[in-house]
């Protein structure tokens, strides 16, 4: 065999090898799905959703997130996550209505989440509302044990109020 027509073969396969490869399935035939792609395929959850806008939030479009997350609220007005986030989020914009509503919300969810207290302590502080600020703050201060730096910033403000 000439080195040439050796040379030629060898072209003559490893083309067809490329068109072979171009021509084959990018994609697992249906009867073959990995677990991951069958994951994927699943409908999402409220959960899901909630983790999406949160992503969107964080990233270059955090109003966009933010009208995902007040839908799902309006959605689904017992889901602690949502509440708790969008009450958050209204506490960083200044809006203590909004953060007492939420708040409230999540107490109604779960009584036992002692943080409700201080984010409802926090807006009715901001709003003047002394009396009642002070009540969430010391029921907050009370049964909050682990956050620290939120019952430092409970105490701050009750000591403001004295």
């Amino acid at each position: 065999m000439n080195l040439k027509t050796g040379h030629w073969i060898l072209i003559g396969l490893t083309g067809a090898i490329v068109v072979l490869l171009f021509l084959a399935p990018h994609q697992p035939s249906s009867d073959g799905l990995s677990s991951e792609s069958s994951q994927m395929s699943e409908p999402p959850t409220v959960e899901n959703d909630i983790d999406s806008a949160l992503a969107i939030i964080a990233s270059e479009a955090p109003m966009q997130g933010i009208l995902l997350l007040r839908k799902i609220t309006e959605e689904n007005p017992t889901n602690f996550r949502a509440q708790y986030n969008m009450g958050k989020f209204s506490a960083q914009t200044s809006q203590w209505d909004k953060v007492i509503e939420r708040f409230e919300a999540v107490m109604e969810i779960d009584p036992s989440f002692s943080e409700s207290h201080y984010w409802i302590g926090l807006a009715r502080f901001n709003l003047g509302e002394i009396d009642q600020a002070k009540n969430h703050l010391q029921q907050f201060v009370a049964d909050e044990q682990d956050n620290t730096q939120l019952r430092d910033d409970a105490v701050r403000m009750l000591n403001q109020i004295k």
